[in-house]
């Protein structure tokens, strides 16, 4: 026999990170969810019993003390074992921050399980998350502070493992140095962020954070930057009209180049290609050349 109760929370007041709902729920044999699109992240933490989550072409058998990320935005289904079948809690969350927060604490699009040993704690926050349905703001703040909790809990489990962190700091690396490399193969073909991170097998998401937290810039000012530098070279070493450096470096469109190269250097593309001295540009052949 199953057993479920949720508290679902409306017109929020905290904007950044907050609690969209949560719930627990004793699963019969075989209950699934999905196939299933979500618009907010669930976290689930199993209590008892096993299961299955599948996603992206993925799946996870879980247990007791392991639980999984719902990503926006992304087909999942999970199903109870047949013969043990789960029980567990779940929070839903949103917030302009809470991507931020999931990087932070190892989440991405392909670390979405995650092991926790405060099974008693998680579960007394979120029943008590149940407990406090009034609508006030002060409950609203209350709920808010057990929700916090409920993550420390994972920031605890995490700091336990310092391992993780090294994973974490390798991936990133080995991320940003696939992005670059995509970046610099096919810049010519007008890419977006959105091939850069479907190349790469992250979200545009964690990709941004990535970039931002490494580079200073986010990838569409990495990839911009990165066109206008060498449409810059181009103008100083070549013959070509605008209009085909242009093309040559990912931009359809000339007058948008134009504009966009005025905005970083402070003139036209036109102007330029005529402002630099011929000394210079010779001298600059050369050491090309020189490099090459």
């Amino acid at each position: 026999m199953e057993q479920s109760f949720v508290l679902q929370l409306d017109n929020r007041q905290i904007q950044d990170f907050y609690l969209c709902f949560c719930g627990y729920e004793k699963c019969g044999r075989l209950h699934s969810f999905g196939p299933a699109v979500r618009s907010n992240y669930v976290i689930h933490y199993v209590l008892e019993g096993e299961g299955d989550y599948m996603v992206a072409g993925q799946q996870y058998h879980l247990q007791a003390g392991q639980g999984f990320l719902i990503e926006p935005d992304t087909v999942t289904l999970y199903r109870a074992s047949p013969d043990n079948p789960w029980t567990y809690v779940w929070v839903g969350f949103s917030g302009q921050r809470a991507p931020e927060y999931l990087y932070h604490l190892g989440f991405n699009h392909n670390h979405l399980i995650f092991q926790s040993l405060e099974s008693d704690r998680i579960r007394s926050l979120v029943f008590e998350m149940l407990k406090n349905n009034r609508i006030s703001l002060k409950n609203e703040f209350y709920l808010h502070g057990l929700f916090y909790e409920f993550f420390s809990c994972l920031v605890n489990e995490d700091s336990q493992y310092p391992e993780a962190g090294k994973r974490l700091q390798k991936n990133i690396s080995r991320y940003l140095r696939m992005a670059v490399a995509y970046i610099q193969q096919h810049y010519s073909e007008g890419i977006q962020v959105s091939d850069i991170a479907e190349h790469v097998a992250v979200s545009r998401v964690y990709l941004y954070q990535m970039f931002n937290e490494a580079l200073g810039v986010s990838p569409k000012e990495y990839l911009t930057n990165f066109c206008l530098t060498r449409a810059a070279e181009l103008l100083l070493l070549s013959d070509q009209p605008v209009e085909e450096i242009a093309a040559s470096c990912g931009f359809k469109n000339p007058a948008a180049f134009s504009a966009k190269f005025k905005s970083r250097m402070g003139m036209t593309p036109t102007q330029y290609r005529v402002s630099v001295p011929a000394s210079y540009r010779e001298r600059m052949e050369k050491e090309l050349n020189s490099l090459l």
